[in-house]
């Protein structure tokens, strides 16, 4: 009787064996490809979803580990303190909650500043104005005062604003000149010869008015002179041939090509009637000479020497313009 007799706690082991031996045959015949049997396919399937959960469960024990391990580096604690999940996340709780009430603390220091900055400055004169007549406390020395500020303050503004652009104007002005001298060098030299020219061209027009004004005074003045007031014409002709060799009909031309038709049609045309002046003027210092007396212009024949080249010269160079 004994020997069929078999111990409880053999049971289990006995159970277990049997199903780890039924998973190492179901096993087996997975890998030889041999057909299982219903109880081995069963168990088999088990298995695997046994293991699914116990892999999720991994995974899940070691997600909420990790959101742990961040909370207590978030919240303010000792180094080597040991906390436990409730207690990290008690002092979570508590962290958040003395966060709101900073929060709430610094929201209400910010309005207050807001409401200050209003009082004092930030509003504009038109709504201050309005709001003393509503509760009608303001006195008019003290709005004189406000719009004499505000009136200084927009001055004060408007200069400023002006000095930025005449600062930026003043730089892109400069910027300008130098974009023109780096890239037309030689326009800039052409321009400044031609205004050199022209400039030296109007002083000689202007000398050739005051010697033809001279003339003219000296031709009008002649008549009521005595005799001995004829041997200064050689010097009198003499400051009429001095513009003669200075004349540049050549670079006088080559300048005003630049210029345009009209200004070289209306130079030449001035220059023309000066000319003519002159040597009408010439001609009537000769025919009042010849009125005064043959002997003077016998004592004196080198004027009439200077005066016709003189005047020969001028009509040449009236001919040639």
């Amino acid at each position: 009787m004994e020997y069929f007799m078999v111990p409880a706690q053999k049971v289990p082991s006995l159970q277990h064996f049997r199903k780890t031996e039924k998973e190492v045959i179901g096993g087996l015949c997975s890998l030889a490809n041999i057909p299982l049997t219903p109880e081995t396919a069963r168990d088999q399937e088990r298995r695997i979803r046994r293991e699914i959960a116990n892999s999720n469960e991994r995974r899940r024990m070691q997600s909420i580990n990790a959101g742990f391990q961040s909370l207590k580096t978030l919240i303010p604690h000792s180094d080597g303190e040991k906390l436990s999940k409730a207690a990290i996340l008690q002092q979570t709780a508590e962290y958040i909650f003395s966060l709101e009430q900073e929060k709430t603390r610094l929201l209400q220091q910010n309005t207050q500043l807001k409401r200050f900055i209003q009082e004092f400055s930030g509003s504009s004169p038109k709504r201050r104005r309005t709001e003393e007549k509503d509760e009608g406390i303001g006195s008019p020395d003290i709005l004189e005062e406000e719009k004499v500020e505000d009136i200084r303050r927009e001055m004060i503004e408007l200069r400023q604003q002006l000095d930025k652009e005449r600062s930026v104007r003043m730089m892109l002005e400069d910027q300008i000149r130098s974009l023109d001298a780096h890239l037309y060098p030689e326009k800039l030299k052409v321009i400044a010869q031609q205004v050199q020219e022209q400039h030296a061209q109007t002083q000689s027009l202007l000398r050739l008015q005051q010697q033809h004004e001279q003339l003219e005074r000296e031709s009008s003045r002649s008549p009521k002179v005595l005799a001995p007031a004829t041997p200064p014409a050689p010097t009198h002709h003499a400051t009429v041939i001095v513009p003669a060799p200075a004349l540049p009909p050549q670079p006088h031309h080559v300048t005003v090509v630049t210029m345009g038709p009209t200004s070289v049609i209306n130079t030449v045309s001035t220059s023309r009637q000066n000319l003519d002046t002159i040597v009408q003027a010439i001609q009537h210092i000769e025919g009042t000479q010849e009125k005064v007396g043959g002997a003077e212009g016998r004592a004196a024949p080198g004027g009439d020497r200077h005066a016709e080249p003189a005047a020969a010269g001028v009509r040449r160079l009236g001919h040639r313009l």
